[in-house]
């Protein structure tokens, strides 16, 4: 028995010994993200990002050598054509408007406009934020689990832009915020800022499900209004007294799956298919352009008297997105008294009719619908309750501006006024069941819903 076990033990001691001395160990190195080309060493960049994939301009060269993974001696001499992590035969470009003694491009599937920039190890170049009156675009998008972009949520240019920047602006450091873990990882939202140069700023902006902020070092929480810009279909925008609010106007999916086109003009209704590739017009172009031809030829006029034709303003899906509503004068252009009429059309553009007419409201303006409802704002400043199924119709004289619709189309979040143009302080809610109003108080500093924030 004894025997035995000293047998074992024998052939232990020798798997052990081949183990130990039958191994190649390999030394770990921790790689800078770098790229050599023509003598000149170039590192990965996290804030510049290329604007324009029309910037790139001739490639240079390619990479020829992988050394992570491959290398694993530290006193190893990089060479042209080595990168750290850029797999071999990975393209680099110049970029329009820098010399290549200062940065390159190379191809990136998860880079801002397909590619990523190096730029020379010295320069220190990664571009700091811009002030936000130099900043003439933004373009934000909501990045998946590894960085991949899901969709482009938001576009921004001129003022709209430089709102934008104006409310990052305000961003407080906050060195105790801890994100919220409720709601699982925060969101992330990735932003460009665009200059006019090729290459522009990148960053990052997160929600925990209650607050957004930003993470670049120490933590700063942003107004709630920034919440505005990452809003989609129906999301809560604002929270007060067991009440949630949604933003008007974001709603703009049809039972289709098609979406409204919302890009200024109100010639026309166009719905643009699921993936984008095409689009639909829901008035015939030919009447549309015989009207524009009949106001040109009857009602002339000029400066403020010009006769305009507004075929269709704020168009919004109604009963589940089977229809559509809208404000137009299309129908009464040419009468004597002109008047804007809220209209409902169904997607085939066939049936159409008044829902809220002009004549006995005045010029009323949709706020957002919920199923079968439709809230609206009279000239008047009155409430309407519109049934969208049946043309019911309640009014309520509150003499307010409508702010919001609630996620559950039960409240309207309004401000009361205080002369004809001048809006109030105070936040009311006004319950559509019990034909109550909700004081709430005095308007938050930060509020999600001021005025021209996009």
């Amino acid at each position: 028995m004894k025997m035995k076990w000293t047998a074992v033990m024998l052939i232990c001691l020798l798997l052990l010994s081949g183990c130990r001395f039958g191994t190649v160990r390999h030394t770990i190195i921790d790689w800078v993200d770098f790229l050599k080309v023509d003598g000149i060493t170039y590192t990965g960049t996290w804030h510049s990002v290329l604007t324009d994939p029309g910037k790139i301009s001739k490639e240079i060269g390619k990479v020829r050598f992988k050394v992570s993974e491959n290398v694993h001696d530290s006193k190893y001499k990089t060479k042209d054509g080595d990168a750290a992590f850029l797999e071999k035969g990975t393209s680099i470009y110049e970029v329009v408007g820098y010399p290549v003694t200062e940065l390159v491009a190379v191809a990136d599937r998860f880079g801002v406009n397909g590619y990523r920039i190096f730029v020379e190890q010295n320069k220190q170049l990664d571009l700091d934020q811009p002030a936000f009156e130099k900043v003439k675009k933004v373009r934000i998008a909501q990045e998946g689990q590894q960085g991949e972009e899901v969709k482009v949520i938001n576009e921004l240019s001129g003022g709209s832009a430089s709102f934008f920047m104006s409310v990052l602006s305000r961003g407080i450091q906050s060195d105790s915020f801890t994100p919220s873990r409720v709601n699982g990882d925060p969101k992330r939202f990735r932003f460009v800022l665009d200059s006019g140069e090729s290459i522009g700023y990148k960053d990052y902006i997160y929600y925990d499900g209650e607050r957004y902020y930003t993470q670049d070092g120490n933590p700063r929480l942003l107004p709630s209004e920034i919440g505005y810009y990452f809003i989609g279909e129906r999301d809560v925008a604002f929270r007060t007294n067991g009440m949630a609010f949604t933003v008007p106007g974001e709603s703009v999916t049809v039972a289709s799956g098609e979406t409204i086109k919302r890009d200024g003009s109100m010639d026309n209704i166009t719905l643009i298919s699921a993936d984008g590739s095409k689009e639909r017009t829901l008035f015939s172009a030919v009447e549309i352009n015989n009207l524009w031809d009949r106001i040109r030829k009857e009602k002339p006029g000029s400066g403020e008297a010009k006769t305009q034709l507004f075929a269709s303003s704020r168009p919004t899906p109604v009963s589940g997105g089977r229809f559509i509503a809208f404000e137009s004068n299309k129908n009464t252009v040419l009468n004597d008294k002109t008047y804007f009429d809220v209209l409902l059309i169904d997607l085939d553009g066939k049936e159409e009719k008044v829902l809220i007419p002009g004549s006995t409201y005045g010029y009323s303006i949709i706020l957002d619908a919920f199923g079968d409802r439709l809230i609206a704002e009279t000239e008047k400043r009155s409430l309407l309750d519109v049934n969208v199924q049946t043309g019911a119709i309640r009014e309520y004289p509150i003499n307010a501006h409508l702010v919001a619709m609630s996620s559950d189309g039960r409240y309207v979040l309004y401000q009361k006024m205080e002369s004809d143009a001048l809006v109030g302080k105070e936040l009311w809610a006004f319950d559509l069941e019990k034909e109550q109003k909700i004081p709430l108080g005095q308007i938050p500093e930060d509020f999600i819903y001021n005025k021209g924030i996009k």
